[in-house]
């Protein structure tokens, strides 16, 4: 019980850090994701990130702040994009535990694209932490995977109620530029899906 109530205080400690902090830190202008909803800097592609100045200043960051969600996960970033997949997993992870929404999805993402290790229905329940915390990418991945079928076995169950909300707020918060057509795409696999059992229901 004391080990549970002293990793919850991390974990608040995290969260609370995550979402207060609007210190712009060297690890923020390095490693940020340009899709990040909560980031305090402009962002860069991973072509243009600079691992090795981003890897020293986010270890810098992470050292001398560890309750800072946002940092891990930046370092988490800038290690997976090195190959550091286990030590990157292990930040992000950290994390996705204290409610960064944006660690939160990349977490869903790499189960869900196999790269590590496929875990489908994970992905899944990642994807809908993120809608609950209105995470814009992480409802277009779930309906996404959902529309494939990728969420067929698992326990929790999708309803069209669920599909509607999370495609809203994709399509409500991912940019056209962002987009690059993808959202609206997903929209009308969306609605032909619906058309077709809706059809051959009657």
């Amino acid at each position: 019980m004391k080990k549970w109530l002293r990793n919850a205080g991390i974990v608040a400690g995290l969260l609370l850090s995550a979402a207060a902090s609007a210190e712009v830190t060297l690890c923020d202008r390095l490693a940020t994701h340009p899709d990040d909803p909560d980031r305090n800097a402009a962002g860069l592609e991973h072509e243009e990130v600079d691992l090795g100045a981003a890897e020293a200043a986010c270890r810098s960051a992470v050292a001398a702040d560890p309750r800072r969600a946002r940092e891990h996960y930046h370092l988490a970033r800038v290690l997976y994009y090195g190959g550091k997949i286990e030590e990157g997993m292990k930040e992000l992870t950290i994390a996705a535990d204290a409610g960064y929404r944006q660690a939160i999805f990349v977490l869903g993402y790499i189960y869900s694209d196999g790269k590590v290790k496929r875990d489908d229905c994970r992905a899944g329940e990642l994807f809908l932490r993120g809608v609950a915390l209105e995470h814009p990418w992480s409802g277009f991945h779930l309906v996404d995977k959902a529309l494939a079928g990728r969420f067929a076995n698992c326990p929790f169950k999708l309803t069209d109620e669920d599909l509607e909300r999370a495609m809203r707020l994709a399509e409500e918060h991912v940019t056209l530029t962002a987009s690059g057509g993808r959202v609206e795409k997903l929209r009308a696999r969306l609605d032909s899906q619906r058309a077709s059992a809706a059809s051959g229901a009657k």
